[in-house]
C-alpha cells in the first residue's frame, strides 16, 4: 500500500467546490413566467387606460410656429416613457408578453381639450344657475320701482283732479252758493257778474268757466256763452255738459242769418250725440237729443234716449232728499215743547215725514207708524228706504210699533 503524499492530502483539504450553474427545472422556469406576467399586469395597470398610445411625431405634422406644448421637461417625460430601458417597467416586461406590456402614453393634447371643455360646461352651469337665482329679486326689484312710479304718478293725477294746494278766498263757498241760488231763482244777470268775479279771483277751481257760460246763456249773452264753453272743453272740464250747452245754443240762432250755415238742429244733434260719448253716465244729452228728436217726429228713437236717461238718473230724487234732510234737521234741533203740532201730512213727501218724526218725539208711535205706512205706499222703495234712514229717524228703530217700517 501506497503511502500518500501529504502535501496533496493538503491541498484536497483546502480546495473549495465549484459552484455549478443551475440548471433550470420546468418548474421553476414556470415561476419565472409568472413572475415576469405578475410585473407586467402591474406595470400596465399603472397606466391611464382606454387611451391607446399615439406618439406625437407620427400623429401629426408640427406646425412651423412654436407649439405651446414643446416644454422640454414635458418631452423629456415622454421619451422616458418611450425607452422600455429607462422607464420603471422591467426588461422581462418590455421583451416579454407585449399584448399586455404597454408603455406610458405622453402627455396629449386631447387631454387639455377635454379638461377646457369640462371647464367652460361647468362656468356655464354656474353661471346659469346664477342667473336663474337672481331672475325673481330682479322681478321684485322691478316690480318695487314700478309700483313706486305709478304710485307717484297716481298721486299726482289725483292732486291735479283735487286741485290741492289752490287757494281760495275766505268767502269762496258762501259767495258761489249765492250766485248759484240767483241763478237758480231767475236773476241771471246777477249771477253771471258774480261768477265772473268768482272765475277771475279762482282761475283753477273746477267748473266755473262753465258755469259763467250757462249763467251767460240764461241771461241771452249767447256770444259769451259760447266762448266759455270753448274754454271749458279746452280745460277738459264738464266736456260732456259744455258740449250739450253748445247744442242748446246751436237751436237758439234763428235760420237764415248771417251767422248760420245749415241747419242748426242738426248740429245741435252732433253736438248731443258727442256729449253722449263724453260721458255715458250723464242724463241730460239723453233728455236735451230725445226732445230734439221729437221736434222732427222721430218718436221711436226719442222712447229709446228717453228711457236711457231715466236708467241714469240718481234712484232717489234730489230735490225730495234735500227738502225733506232740511226739514228733519230744523225739527231735530227743536227742544220737544217747540215742536209744531199742525203739520200737514198731505203737502209733499218732506210734510209726511216731518209730521211722522215729531209723533215719534212726543211718543205717538200708534199715528207715527200710520204715517210711515203712507209714506211706503205712496214713494217709490228706493226714495222710501233712503228717507226713512235719515240720522234723525233712526233713533227710534228700535221702538217695536214702528221698527218694521226701517
Amino acid at each position: 500500500m501506497t503511502e500518500e503524499n501529504p502535501t496533496s492530502k493538503e491541498k484536497k483539504i483546502q480546495l473549495k467546490p465549484r459552484k455549478l450553474k443551475a440548471v433550470q427545472t420546468d418548474e421553476e422556469s414556470g415561476e419565472v413566467e409568472a413572475e415576469k406576467k405578475n410585473i407586467t399586469r402591474l406595470a400596465a395597470l399603472a397606466q391611464p387606460t382606454g387611451v391607446p398610445f399615439d406618439a406625437r411625431a407620427q400623429s401629426r405634422p408640427r406646425p412651423s410656429g412654436k407649439d405651446p406644448d414643446d416644454d422640454p421637461a414635458l418631452e423629456k417625460k415622454a421619451t422616458l416613457a418611450e425607452s422600455p430601458e429607462e422607464s420603471n417597467v422591467p426588461p422581462a416586461a418590455s421583451s416579454g408578453n407585449k399584448a399586455e406590456a404597454r408603455p406610458l402614453p405622453a402627455v396629449q393634447p386631447v387631454f387639455k381639450l377635454k379638461k377646457w371643455i369640462r371647464k367652460t360646461l361647468v362656468g356655464r352651469v354656474m353661471l346659469g344657475r346664477t342667473l336663474l337665482a337672481l331672475i325673481p329679486v330682479a322681478a321684485v326689484m322691478a316690480w318695487i320701482f314700478f309700483s313706486l312710479g305709478a304710485s307717484s304718478q297716481r298721486r299726482q293725477i289725483l292732486a291735479e283732479i283735487a286741485k290741492q294746494g289752490v287757494n281760495i278766498p275766505a268767502d269762496f263757498q258762501t259767495r258761489l252758493n249765492k250766485a248759484l241760488m240767483d241763478l237758480r231763482t231767475g236773476d241771471a244777470g246777477k249771477a253771471l257778474d258774480q261768477l265772473t268775479r268768482l272765475e277771475q279771483e279762482s282761475p283753477a277751481v273746477s267748473s266755473l268757466t262753465y258755469l259763467v257760460a250757462l249763467a251767460a246763456m240764461q241771461a241771452g249773452d249767447p256770444a259769451t256763452a259760447s266762448a266759455k264753453a270753448e274754454q271749458s272743453l279746452a280745460k277738459r272740464e264738464r266736456v260732456s255738459d259744455s258740449l250739450a250747452l253748445k247744442a242748446v245754443l246751436e237751436t237758439q240762432k234763428p235760420r237764415g242769418s248771417a251767422t248760420t250755415f245749415g241747419d242748426p238742429r242738426l248740429r245741435a244733434e252732433s253736438y248731443l250725440r258727442q256729449a253722449m260719448i263724453a260721458d255715458a253716465a250723464n242724463p241730460s244729452p239723453y233728455v236735451e237729443l230725445a226732445t230734439l228728436l221729437r221736434y222732427r217726429k222721430q218718436d221711436e228713437e226719442a222712447m229709446q234716449l228717453l228711457q236711457g236717461a231715466r236708467s241714469r238718473l240718481n234712484p232717489v230724487d234730489s230735490h225730495t232728499v234735500v227738502d225733506a234732510s232740511i226739514a228733519l234737521l230744523k225739527l231735530q234741533n227743536l227742544p220737544d215743547d217747540e215742536l209744531p203740532e199742525n203739520i200737514n201730512p198731505d203737502n209733499d213727501a218732506a210734510s209726511l215725514f216731518s209730521a211722522s218724526y215729531v209723533a215719534m218725539r212726543k211718543g205717538d208711535f200708534a199715528r207715527a207708524a200710520s204715517l210711515l205706512k203712507t209714506c211706503r205706499e205712496r214713494l217709490p222703495n228706493d226714495l222710501y228706504y233712503y228717507l226713512v234712514n235719515d240720522p234723525a229717524m233712526r233713533k227710534f228703530v228700535s221702538q217695536p210699533e214702528v221698527a218694521e217700517f226701517f
